[in-house]
């Protein structure tokens, strides 16, 4: 009973401690109050399910999409929205305080989310260090008073990440279904939970004892089958509004055309031809004809860079997902948190970049050092095939933020069994780490040297963000601003 107690009251300090730091960060955000990108698509989507008119964004003239975007957050912020409100343009860019409030009750879930999933697939310790990490994380604290979906997804995805571990230890149809009801629920806010999904339950059958494979199969087929059924009436939303089959979103094969956008001679670091694709992709009508324009524009640019395209898309698209964050930093200069000092610009940058990189090395060497093969294949599966889908589409470090619960548990359980590790790591463990982190500080983190030293030197990082509803109702870039 003493050592229930003992835990309820941990865990309660702790979400005082993530839910405080992430309220001021709020409050901190208040006074401009701008939204910018996707986070003015979600708002006036959620304020038009609110008033009964449906998932559909209208304040761009003459591109009315209904299926852009996958549907579950908007519709998480819609509960929340003031129905009564008139809904005007002008305003698109001004979050509700509510909004906003429930993003921090998101943020804070994940930091608790984060604690289970690393004593279940350790032990106490590590959950508490993992959820000590991911209250005090840098790039959580920012998101968690963002409307992006990203930490909406990465509470799902991380609970049914715990469905999963703990599936494996102590199998139940019931576990399986519920898992399941979370990944259907994560990919209608996120299409990539599908795959993982998927990998899910093909860790379930490689965990399992030759004699249990059967079941194991049983529980991943009911998994997958969940998780299907939940998504099938967007689906069929989706055929009957579109008069085409779209799963969950139309805006899939627009991320793969910017995405393989590369220019022939600064394929790393060049983003005209990303531009130059959005500016023809924009002169098509509707939403379907712009998807088969970008799944057309996808296919041509794929063949027409053989046969070096895949290695150019590891390298370019592997470093936009591996550099540091750089979310926090458009959203200074955009002016959400005010006049911010350059001093408090710098030290934003050194926290925020130092924590990142004691969070990827510590979690490399707690991925390669964890007990017994089934915890060392799950992370290696996830990020395998969280990279895959983005070196095949679009990356940017934003969509590495719902994956970063699991890499900071295995940083924490390096940190918290570092004298219980075996001195020796398993050969094959040891060279995938050696290259992960030979790859992360060799491309990924000078891939963000001028974005950094922009902001040490001026305080402003370069804009890409949409700045109207209208541009961010359909993806148009927004003018840079020279520092």
């Amino acid at each position: 009973m003493r050592s229930r107690w003992t835990r309820a009251l941990v865990l309660a300090a702790l979400a005082l401690l993530a839910g405080g730091l992430r309220w001021v960060g709020m409050e901190l955000s208040l006074a401009p109050g701008k939204l910018i990108g996707d986070e003015v698509y979600y708002a006036w989507v959620a304020g038009n399910i609110a008033r009964g008119r449906g998932h559909v964004f209208d304040a761009s003239p003459g591109f009315q999409p209904v299926a852009l975007r996958p549907p579950a957050h908007a519709w998480a912020l819609s509960l929340l929205t003031d129905s009564r409100a008139p809904l005007r343009r002008e305003e698109a860019s001004k979050p509700e305080r509510r909004l906003l409030a429930f993003q921090v009750v998101l943020g804070t879930t994940l930091v608790l989310l984060t604690a289970w999933l690393g004593e279940a697939l350790f032990d106490a310790r590590t959950g508490l260090a993992a959820g000590l990490v991911a209250a005090v994380y840098p790039t959580f604290v920012a998101h968690s008073h963002y409307l992006w979906s990203e930490t909406f997804f990465a509470v799902l995805v991380t609970a049914a990440l715990v469905g999963v571990v703990t599936g494996e230890r102590k199998p139940s149809a019931a576990l399986a279904a519920l898992t399941g009801l979370l990944f259907g629920v994560a990919a209608l806010t996120r299409e990539i939970a599908i795959p993982i999904a998927t990998v899910a339950g093909a860790w379930w059958l490689a965990t399992a004892a030759p004699e249990g494979r059967r079941a194991a199969l049983g529980r991943t087929a009911l998994m997958l089958a969940t998780a299907a059924l939940v998504v099938l009436p967007w689906t069929v939303r989706n055929t009957i509004a579109l008069g085409r089959m779209v799963p969950v979103a139309t805006i899939g094969w627009f991320a793969a055309a910017e995405g393989n956008a590369l220019d022939d001679e600064d394929w790393l670091h060049s983003e005209r031809p990303r531009m130059h694709f959005k500016a023809r992709y924009f002169e098509h009508g509707g939403e379907i004809e712009r998807m088969d324009y970008a799944r057309k524009q996808t296919l041509a640019m794929i063949r027409a860079g053989q046969p070096s395209w895949i290695g150019k898309k590891l390298v370019r698209n592997l470093a936009l997902l591996l550099r540091p964050d750089f979310v926090l930093f458009y959203k200074l200069t955009r002016g959400s948190y005010g006049d911010v000092r350059l001093g408090v610009v710098r030290s934003l940058l050194v926290a925020s970049v130092l924590a990142y990189l004691a969070v990827v090395v510590a979690g490399v060497l707690g991925m390669a050092r964890a007990p017994g093969r089934g915890r060392r294949l799950l992370p290696w599966l996830v990020f395998a095939t969280v990279a895959a889908v983005h070196v095949l589409s679009n990356a940017t470090a934003r969509y590495r933020m719902p994956w970063m619960p699991l890499l900071i548990v295995y940083a924490s359980h390096a940190a918290v069994g570092a004298r219980r590790a075996p001195r020796r790591l398993p050969r094959g463990s040891a060279a995938v780490a050696a290259a992960a982190l030979l790859f992360f500080f060799g491309v990924g983190v000078p891939h963000f040297r001028a974005e950094a030293t922009r902001l040490w030197l001026h305080g402003t990082a370069p804009l890409e963000e949409p700045a109207h509803p209208d541009a961010a109702a359909s993806g148009q870039p927004a003018p840079t601003r020279a520092p």
